[in-house]
């Protein structure tokens, strides 16, 4: 799985703007099943970064100074290196907190809009009641 960018995240934040400003429309269950979605898929992400502890002290490789480099190698790849395991759960965690709220918004609007249609209709006198 690559690691998101900045660009998704700035994505995910436009499109939440165009939620707020009205301009995008998402279907109310769609929405609500996407953020819930999120919501699991990140306290799954969570509960693996939990876990990145428990492989990011790699032993066993000898001791041998290629063994050694080897040995830090693979902990750097679980946490602290460069490409850690560590920063793309991060990276792939604020992806999701930003898509959760996008589709938060969404369902957000939908019950604000249904309020103000309602308030707009009960003002208004229905003939033949």
């Amino acid at each position: 799985m690559a690691n998101p960018d900045g660009s998704q995240l700035s994505q995910w934040l436009t499109w939440k703007d165009g939620i707020e400003g009205g301009a995008i429309a998402v279907d109310f269950e769609v929405a609500r099943k996407l953020r819930d979605s999120c919501s699991a898929l990140r306290a799954e992400l969570e509960m693996a970064l939990g876990e990145v502890d428990w492989v990011s002290n790699v032993k066993g490789m000898g001791t041998l100074q290629s063994g050694i480099d080897l040995a830090r190698k693979f902990s750097l790849k679980a946490s602290g290196g460069e490409d850690s395991l560590e920063k793309s759960l991060l990276s792939h965690i604020d992806v999701l907190n930003e898509m959760e709220a996008y589709f938060q918004e969404c369902v957000t609007r939908y019950f604000a809009v249904e309020a103000e249609n309602a308030g707009r209709l009960a003002r208004h006198e229905v003939s033949g009641s």
